[in-house]
C-alpha cells in the first residue's frame, strides 16, 4: 500500500460534451481509509503484529509500533486542452494529507498520531484515440509524472527524540521519474462498457536509495444511461502492486531486526486487490459535470504483515470553456 494508490487519476480526463471546447478544469477530492492487518489473503489482529516484550519473542512478522488506522486525502487539480478532435494534453497536480494514528511498546508512545501534507507529483499526460466511430473507440494515453512531492517528510515518532524521517506511506512524492499510461477500449450505445489496462513504471532509485513499486490496473465499467443528464456506472478492477525496490536507511534501527513498524519493511508492501466500485456522472449543463463514486475491496492478497484498504470515496467536478 502507498499514496500512489490514491491517485489512480485516468489521463483521460472523461468530459464529454455536445459543444466541444478546449480546456477542461476538474477539481478532485478523493479519500481513503486502512485499517486491520493482512498476510497473503488473511485477516491477523493486531494483537499479533504488535511485539509484546516478555511474552513472546521478536519476529520478522511483530514490531514494537504498529499504524492502526491510515487515512488519505487527496485534492487534484486537473487542467486539459483538446489539441485537436483526437488529441487531448493536461497537467495534473495534486495536494495530499495523511494521517497515521499508532500504538507501540516504546514509554511515552503508546498511542500517538503522525502527518504530512504539501504538493505530490505533478503528472504532465497525452491522450490519442487512435480509432473511433459511431460504434466505439479505442485510445491511448501516457504520460510523464515528475518528482515534485517531497520524500523527506519528518515527524515525532518513538524511533528517537524530536522529529526523524517518516516511512514510505507518509512521504508525498516517489522521488522518481515514473511514467503512467493507459490504453482502453469503449463501446457506444445506451449502456456503454468499456475496459481499459493502465500502469505506472517507475525509474531508477531517488535520492534515498529506493524506488516505488510498479502499479498495474484491469479495470473494466458498464454505463447505465437513465436521462440524458444522468448517467450511473458500475464495474470491477483488478490491481496489483510491486514491493519496495531498495530501502530507505534512515527509518531503520539497530540490531537483529531493523525495522521497527511493519511500514519501515520495503518488502512489506504490494500485492493484488480487486475492488468492485460504483457512482453517478451528472451534466448540470453541456459544460459542467459532477461525479460521485465510490469503491470498496473484496478480495486482498497482501505482502504482509500490512494494514489492509478499507474503502475509496472521490468527488469531482469538471467544466469546459
Amino acid at each position: 500500500m502507498s499514496f500512489q494508490d490514491l491517485l489512480n487519476v485516468n489521463v483521460n480526463d472523461n468530459i464529454d460534451s455536445v459543444e466541444q471546447r478546449k480546456w477542461s478544469l476538474s477539481l478532485q477530492f478523493k479519500a481513503a481509509e486502512f485499517d486491520g492487518y493482512m498476510i497473503d489473503d488473511s485477516d491477523i489482529s493486531l494483537d499479533e503484529v504488535l511485539f509484546s516484550p516478555g511474552e513472546e519473542s521478536r519476529t520478522e512478522e511483530n514490531f514494537p509500533v504498529v499504524p492502526t488506522v491510515i487515512n488519505q486525502y487527496v485534492k487534484v487539480v486537473q487542467i486539459g486542452y483538446q489539441v485537436r478532435s483526437d488529441v487531448k494534453i493536461g497537467v495534473q497536480i495534486p495536494l495530499i494529507r495523511q494521517e497515521t494514528d499508532h500504538i507501540s511498546v516504546v514509554p511515552g508512545y503508546d498511542e500517538f498520531l503522525i502527518s504530512s501534507e504539501g504538493l505530490g507529483d505533478v503528472v504532465v499526460t497525452g491522450h490519442y484515440e487512435f480509432a473511433s466511430n459511431e460504434n466505439y473507440s479505442i485510445w491511448l494515453s501516457g504520460g510523464i509524472s515528475l518528482p515534485t512531492g517531497s520524500i523527506d517528510e519528518e515527524g515525532d515518532t518513538p524511533r528517537a527524540a524530536g522529529d526523524q524521517q517518516l516511512p514510505y506511506t507518509m512521504q508525498l512524492g516517489s522521488g522518481t521519474y515514473d511514467f503512467p499510461f493507459e490504453i482502453g477500449y469503449q463501446n457506444k450505445g445506451r449502456y456503454p462498457f468499456s475496459i481499459m489496462f493502465s500502469a505506472r513504471v517507475r525509474t531508477g532509485d531517488n535520492d534515498r536509495n529506493y524506488r516505488l513499486g510498479n502499479n498495474y490496473e484491469l479495470n473494466g465499467k458498464y454505463n447505465f444511461v437513465i436521462s440524458q443528464e444522468t448517467t450511473l456506472f458500475a464495474g470491477a478492477e483488478l490491481s496489483y502492486a510491486d514491493s519496495i525496490h531498495g530501502r530507505d536507511e534512515e527509518i531503520t534501527v539497530d540490531g537483529d531486526f531493523p525495522y521497527p513498524a511493519g511500514i519501515t519493511n520495503p518488502e512489506l508492501y504490494g500485492g493484488s486487490k480487486v475492488r468492485l466500485f460504483g457512482g453517478v456522472n451528472y451534466f448540470a449543463t453541456d459544460w459542467l459535470q459532477l461525479q460521485l463514486s465510490g469503491s470498496k475491496p473484496v478480495y486482498q492478497n497482501l505482502n504482509g504483515p500490512q494494514p489492509k484498504e478499507l474503502w475509496r470515496l472521490g468527488f469531482q467536478l469538471s467544466t469546459l470553456f
